[in-house]
């Protein structure tokens, strides 16, 4: 972090920012928020100074962002990629989507040249984990629930395949179920691959979910997170637990996630492979 200097927060949607927000002012670090329209509300950045810009309004961004002193920026929450009917670029903007030929890359090529761009505009783009460390999942078991060997089976064949998929830019999570993998994450999001695995489960013992950080991962962007809705999700679609790479994946919530994970018999560990 840039001393004296403002941190910003471009926020998408979901509690990141809002666990970003409540740790900025509970240790004294000036924030200010820009809201992606259609992604953030204004209840997630009531506690900030903050504005609310279209995605491709870049323009309006920086000059937000130099009127609030801001040097380092923190890109937290969920987004959609749009598409050019939805973009609606301003004169900066346009420059930026013109530069990085949108339809031809990938998410992570995209999200990397999104960023250096930022940086070469005078910004610099830091990660989560340098902002609030403490929410990066660390080694061990979360709560009371422990994973069983057959579990641990499941995890090592689903650490094997989050890794495989990972590696060409597919998804960082499965569902494994009795070394039988279930469903795969693509581009759906969560719900809808809990919602293909409980389909397909087999009688027996709850499949489990793997979630790793992709291999080359850029950990200052698109960091994989579990929060309080993926608990509920695991309560809705049987789901026995969790098993995530320590040091990559976030943890929003801990503590409303840990109650309800332990009152529904649902186990959450942090690994290191």
């Amino acid at each position: 972090m840039t001393e004296g200097k403002t941190l910003g927060l471009i926020a998408g949607n979901g509690m990141m920012p809002v666990e970003i927000i409540r740790h900025c002012n509970k240790n004294n670090i000036p924030v200010f928020a820009i809201g992606l329209e259609t992604f953030a509300n204004e209840e997630q950045l009531s506690e900030a100074p903050h504005i609310f810009a279209k995605i491709g309004e870049a323009g309006k961004m920086m000059k937000a962002l130099r009127e609030h002193n801001v040097h380092d920026i923190v890109l937290a929450g969920g987004i959609k990629r749009p598409s050019f009917k939805e973009l609606i670029p301003d004169w900066e903007g346009i420059k930026i989507v013109a530069k990085l030929a949108m339809k031809s890359m990938s998410d992570d090529n995209l999200f990397r040249a999104v960023m250096d761009e930022i940086e070469n505009r005078g910004f610099k783009v830091v990660g989560i984990e340098e902002v609030v460390p403490e929410m990066l999942f660390q080694e061990g078991v979360y709560g009371k629930v422990k994973p069983g060997k057959e579990d641990m089976s499941d995890i090592e064949r689903g650490w094997t395949v989050a890794k495989a998929i990972g590696a060409v830019d597919v998804g960082q999570a499965v569902v494994v179920q009795e070394g039988l993998v279930l469903a795969m994450e693509a581009i759906e999001g969560t719900d809808m691959v809990l919602s293909r695995a409980a389909q397909l489960r087999k009688p027996g013992k709850a499949p489990v979910m793997v979630k790793v950080l992709k291999p080359g991962q850029d950990m200052r962007v698109d960091l994989p997170a579990i929060g309080l809705q993926t608990m509920e999700l695991f309560v809705k679609y049987g789901i026995g637990g969790i098993a995530v790479e320590a040091g990559g994946i976030l943890l929003i919530e801990k503590d409303a996630v840990i109650k309800k994970a332990d009152e529904h018999g649902i186990f959450i560990i942090g690994l290191k492979k």
